[in-house]
């Protein structure tokens, strides 16, 4: 049975406790920086912690077949749009395979010119301009309250005033997480990415860095000294956003 976590506190932050897995990291750590559960909806489901972040939600553990039927009904109900899991096999037409890519390589530069935490909102619009599907109030409300309660760094590059390349990066318990990594389109094969990649490796010299790929990106982020580590599964529920 699917139970609201403010009931089931207790239950909830144990649950959070039984697994190491990335999907659960992310919800203990989105968890923390919103334990009023504003902005995320978090739920029980027996031993696994599930949260809803806009039109998506994020599985901690496996689903057996019974638990997997409740859910997909749940989410059903709840007229979300993605299911993200570690669970490769799940009975969903549509899935993309996310790549969990661990920096191996050396010590990396620092560059002057990356700018840190300066323009939330303008880095917002980049990030809802760059993924489809991200809509500009979802990113900005998650980034704003990320960056202020110092859980996540934003890093990027200009151009004439514009940011051209940038990249999130938020502390899970033991590593950094890299994630909206991207280029604007015109400035691509220029080294932009790498060079923000770089910088917050430098910024993080003893902390694991982490980022997530889909599989063309991989030789990418190889060639930058990236191994991959495991995945993660994001499946789509419906055709079209609300």
């Amino acid at each position: 049975m699917i139970t609201n976590a403010v009931n089931q506190k207790e239950q909830f932050e144990e649950n959070l406790t039984k697994l190491s897995d990335f999907l659960t990291e992310k919800i203990k750590s989105e968890y923390r920086s919103d334990n009023s559960m504003i902005l995320n909806s978090f739920y029980c489901f027996g031993d696994k912690s599930l949260m809803v972040m806009g039109e998506n939600m994020s599985v901690s553990g496996y689903l057996s077949e019974d638990e997997l039927e409740e859910l997909l009904s749940f989410c059903q109900f709840l007229g979300l749009y993605g299911l993200e899991s570690v669970q490769e096999n799940l009975p969903i037409e549509e899935k993309t395979t996310m790549h969990l890519m661990k920096y191996t390589g050396g010590k990396c530069n620092e560059y002057a010119d990356v700018i840190k935490n300066e323009n939330i909102y303008q880095f917002s619009q980049f990030s809802s301009d760059n993924f489809r599907g991200v809509s500009f109030n979802t990113v900005y409300s998650y980034f704003a309250r990320k960056v202020n309660r110092g859980v996540s760094d934003i890093y990027y590059l200009t151009e004439d005033g514009k940011i051209v390349s940038g990249a999130l990066a938020t502390r899970f318990d033991s590593a950094v997480y890299l994630t909206f990594v991207s280029t604007e389109k015109r400035h691509r094969n220029k080294g932009l990415a790498r060079k923000v990649i770089q910088h917050v490796i430098s910024q993080n010299e003893h902390t694991d860095v982490i980022l997530m790929c889909e599989t063309e990106l991989i030789p990418f982020y190889q060639k930058l000294g990236f191994e991959k580590t495991g995945e993660s599964y994001l499946y789509k529920l419906r055709n079209e956003h609300i």
